[in-house]
């Protein structure tokens, strides 16, 4: 399927290509992405109710916990480093994952009209200048390894 999108249209290829292209299709992606957990831990501290049931949040810390004991201790660390690992990216992506679908529930309760667009677009735009840095530093630092 993939295949026939790009002999329809040849090109599409070259575009993601482009260096300038994907560093500011990444940039867009993560500042929209950085604004909606911002808007969703904004939404937390003032309505003061979580965005996830208690029991979607254990399950989501159980799934990534785990996750997270099978990689580190395919690495080879040691038991200890093992279990802060997994509990470590359990409770961050359990989090992370709480604060988008609150991002999510306080743009769609008419949320954003109590803030006004102004703000959302600055912080969309300062999100992309902080995104790009942080991806220019990333790139540099393990230039190597990843990129």
């Amino acid at each position: 399927m993939p295949d026939n999108i790009s002999r329809k249209n040849p090109d599409l290829n070259a575009i993601f290509e482009n260096l300038f292209v994907r560093t500011l299709l990444t940039s867009v992606l993560m500042a929209i992405f950085l604004v909606d957990m911002s808007l969703g831990l904004y939404g937390f501290f003032t309505t003061k109710t979580s965005p996830l049931p208690s029991s979607a949040f254990f399950l989501i810390f159980a799934l990534v916990f785990i996750a997270g004991l099978v990689f580190y201790e395919k690495q080879g660390f040691e038991p200890q480093i093992v279990l802060l690992g997994g509990s470590v990216a359990g409770v961050g992506f359990a989090f992370v994952f709480a604060f988008l679908v609150g991002g999510f529930q306080f743009i769609f309760r008419g949320g954003l009209s109590n803030l006004g667009l102004e703000p959302v677009l600055s912080a969309i735009a300062g999100s992309m200048i902080v995104s790009v840095v942080l991806l220019k530093i990333l790139s540099y630092k393990f230039h190597d390894i990843v990129f």
